[in-house]
């Protein structure tokens, strides 16, 4: 299992993902907004924990519709699963943007400030993405020695993964991995967290991201890319 902590200062942090998380574009935001922004991103910077963990594990079977490694069976879908198909492996993962950083969320809310609030929930959705995004880099180093390649990230609840086989995912590490426990309908706390599924073998090829490979309209990141 490979674990790290991550400072700020490192991450791919990428504003335009927060303002996409937020409906609007960088362009079209008024200059107080810009301000804003800056000033929720350097506290978020002071208030994060980034951490990821991931684990390697041999790929036993691939169906049309599902994945197997672990002992565990995840029902993926047809839509993630066929850019999966060539994995020898396959790389489960927490990352997280950290329980320092939910508590500041929670804080938050009890001092009804709704626009602040609102600045910090995108930016530590970006914390998070942007954690497994490095993670994926770091790995994809590692591996490339090794003649392996990685696919894109695959996370459950998107793309017809249901959300309810991160139940089986965190069984593959230990109990409260990175700081990040799961709740009995799934839902991952600190709640700025993602996990899910990295194909890894010397004939995977990373294919077109996200919407690209998804033309389900009712996605909500389906539709914010739509407008902008």
């Amino acid at each position: 299992m490979e674990q790290a902590e991550i400072p700020f200062a490192d991450l791919p942090f990428d504003r335009t993902e927060v303002c996409r998380g937020l409906g609007i574009t960088q362009a079209s935001a008024p200059g107080q907004f810009e301000i804003l922004l800056d000033e929720a991103i350097s506290e978020a910077a002071r208030r994060c924990r980034p951490q990821y963990a991931y684990r390697l594990f041999p790929t036993e079977r691939i169906d049309p519709d599902s994945i197997s490694a672990g002992g565990a069976k995840f029902a993926t879908g047809h839509v993630i699963t066929r850019y999966l198909k060539n994995a020898e492996y396959l790389a489960f993962f927490i990352a997280t943007a950290g329980q320092e950083f939910d508590a500041w969320l929670r804080e938050l809310k009890t001092e009804d400030d709704i626009l602040k609030e609102f600045l910090a929930d995108a930016i530590g959705s970006e914390i998070a993405e942007a954690t497994a995004r490095i993670m994926a880099r770091r790995m994809s180093g590692t591996l490339a020695e090794k003649g392996m390649r990685i696919s894109n990230s695959y996370s459950p609840g998107y793309c017809g993964w249901p959300v309810s086989d991160q139940q089986q995912l965190f069984e593959l590490f230990p109990p409260q991995i990175c700081g990040v426990e799961l709740n009995s309908s799934s839902l991952m706390s600190p709640v700025k967290s993602v996990s899910g599924v990295i194909a890894v073998g010397s004939q995977v090829q990373k294919m077109p991201y996200g919407c690209a490979i998804c033309g389900r309209k009712d996605c909500y990141k389906n539709r914010l890319k739509q407008k902008i």
